[in-house]
């Protein structure tokens, strides 16, 4: 009977969702498990996509939809709803002079190594999030890449760079050696829904209702609010 009536709404088939961040794994996870509950017919897969995968998974059919941090400008794809907004932060090395400041601002860059990622992720993408100058125009230095959030983290507790992160990364990603501190005057990171602006099905159009229903939106853990 639970099928028949999947079936009846369209609500019915497979879907692949991706994530980045544990934040976001845990947002897709609650959306599909409730999706789950209310129409058992269909199956939805949740993984992880490595912080230089950008949304190439999308592109080459691999995913369905995937939680994204904007921006997002390739052809061919759909973005929205923004369902999670956090502050921004840089991450350094406990021992650095700037660790123990309250907070930092854009020219604070000049002269940092930079730990970035490459990959698959566009020059505009990168531009955002890793700038190569400070608003004043003074250099921001270059680190080594990262192709996963763990290996950035290594990097800074050996003091070979700083990075930008969420501010919420510091409950997620705890380390002795790594002092989080707030960037002031930075807009916020945004993480939105995306999928190919070709594909369309009842299964789909419900988990991106799910995603952003408030239920689905309290995680499983108490980050502070984005």
């Amino acid at each position: 009977m639970e099928r028949a009536t999947a079936a009846g709404r369209g609500v019915l088939g497979r879907l692949r969702a991706g994530f980045v961040t544990p934040w976001g794994g845990e947002l897709l996870t609650a959306a599909a498990d409730a999706l789950l509950a209310a129409h058992p017919g269909c199956e939805v897969t949740v993984r992880e996509v490595p912080l230089d995968g950008g949304v190439r998974a999308l592109l080459d059919g691999t995913l369905d939809v995937q939680l994204a941090t904007l921006p997002v400008r390739e052809p061919g794809l759909t973005t929205g709803p923004v369902v999670l907004r956090d502050g921004r932060v840089l991450l350094l090395p406990a021992a650095h002079p700037l660790a123990g400041r309250p907070s930092l601002g854009p020219e604070d860059l000049a002269g940092l190594p930079l730990i970035t990622t490459g990959g698959a992720n566009p020059r505009y993408w990168l531009d955002h999030h890793y700038p190569r100058r400070t608003p004043s125009g003074a250099p921001v230095g270059r680190g080594p890449a990262a192709a996963t959030w763990q290996e950035a983290l290594s990097h800074v507790s050996a003091g070979r760079g700083v990075t930008p992160g969420a501010a919420r990364g510091a409950r997620y990603h705890p380390r002795p050696g790594i002092a989080y501190v707030p960037l002031r005057d930075a807009p916020p990171l945004e993480y939105a829904l995306v999928r190919p602006t070709a594909a369309d099905s009842a299964l789909l159009r419900a988990f991106v209702t799910a995603v952003a229903a408030p239920e689905a939106a309290r995680p499983r853990r108490d980050p502070p609010p984005g």
